[in-house]
């Protein structure tokens, strides 16, 4: 990364192997320093209105969908799919390790936790990582923000309505 674009690399954390790689890729598709694909960005679309729709679900009924999800998951073989994981010999330090729960039911296969602290574990994590999210894109501008599910009969009335104003 430091021959390819210096700037970049000064940027990028060293332990970010995820960021070095895709930046890599880029310098070597595009042909020039992702610093100078970020900085010349690109034409415009024309012809198009962007909208951006954001949900903000009750935070008691969005806890309730991620339990049920979680508990979904493990029972239709979620600590198989990390069972076969392990089998195959992928690294333990391998990328599908860093996500929500892999860590935690290999733990469990292990048996160094049980399984009923491993789905708290893994609850817990999603909660934050939604509250994360969130406070990610309450940043981003122009947004119309409705509260509910999508799911939601009422809620999609509502984004469907605001589209028909916005002249859609």
């Amino acid at each position: 990364m430091k021959r390819l674009d210096p700037e970049a690399a000064r940027k990028i954390a060293p332990a970010d192997e995820q960021k070095l790689i895709r930046a890599v890729e880029v310098c070597i598709l595009a042909r020039k320093p992702i610093s100078e694909v970020h900085t010349t960005g690109r034409v415009p679309l024309e012809g198009w209105s962007i909208l951006k729709v954001g949900l903000i679900p009750p935070r008691e009924k969005l806890n309730e969908r991620i339990h049920a999800r979680t508990d979904a998951m493990l029972e239709h073989g979620w600590m198989g799919e990390v069972q076969a994981l392990l089998e195959s010999g992928l690294s333990e330090d391998s990328k599908p390790f860093d996500f929500i729960g892999y860590r935690e039911l290999r733990a469990v296969l292990r048996g160094e936790i049980a399984l009923e602290k491993a789905r708290e574990s893994i609850q817990q994590a999603t909660r934050r990582y939604a509250k994360r999210q969130l406070t990610w894109f309450r940043k981003e501008p122009g947004v119309r923000w409705f509260s509910g599910f999508g799911d939601d009969a009422n809620v999609q009335a509502s984004v469907f309505e605001w589209l028909q104003t916005a002249g859609l």
